[in-house]
């Protein structure tokens, strides 16, 4: 029979036990450490699911005058025929016209649209019009249109890809947003919000 020292016995139980106390942690150091190495900062929150998706920036510099071209090119992603319609907003709305303003696509189908983009005589050298162009279809998308007046036509042609797919996963962030629009600043003055 194998006699071992009872001092021993006991210095390697308090270790072991000791080694127990101090995984959790462990763990918890190590988790830390991994998560600062992948985790999102506060700044990346993805956008709610109702707001539009964003297709880029098309950049163009045209002369007081002149005509730009914007390319859209539009796939259908889906199994069912979906219809698309383009508009845009703000200022720039009374400059474009568009050819067609809708189209119609089957499934796995890819149409364009083409955008121009009608310079009037009387603006500046040096200002700059920005508006979104929205696409509508099975999901609505949007891309920044940015127009420099320049003393000469240096870009006058960009082409924008709308890949309409639809988002079939339910994200765990979808039920944490709610609309909420921009204030209306009417009555401040008098420092009654409505509402509030």
């Amino acid at each position: 029979m194998n006699q071992t020292d009872p001092i021993a016995s006991a210095r390697a139980l308090g270790g072991a036990f000791a080694g127990l106390l101090d995984a959790p942690t462990r763990i918890a150091g190590a988790l830390a450490g991994a998560m600062t190495r992948t985790a999102c900062g506060p700044c990346e929150v993805p956008p709610p699911c109702w707001e539009p998706r964003a297709a880029g920036t098309c950049c163009l510099e045209l002369s007081p005058g002149s005509t730009g071209t914007i390319r859209v090119h539009i796939v259908n992603c889906g199994w069912t025929p979906q219809i698309y319609i383009v508009t845009a907003l703000g200022k720039l709305a009374g400059l474009l016209t568009f050819a067609p303003t809708t189209i119609v696509l089957g499934p796995q189908e890819s149409g364009t649209v083409l955008v121009t983009v009608h310079v009037p005589n009387g603006l500046k050298i040096g200002q700059r019009l920005t508006a979104p162009l929205i696409v509508r279809g099975c999901l609505n998308h949007f891309a920044r249109i940015d127009i420099r007046v320049s003393d000469c036509t240096r870009c006058s042609c960009c082409d924008i890809v709308i890949d309409d797919c639809q988002d079939h996963i339910h994200h765990w962030y979808d039920h944490f947003y709610c609309p909420r629009p921009c204030q209306n600043l009417r009555g401040s003055t008098t420092g009654n919000v409505a509402g509030r």
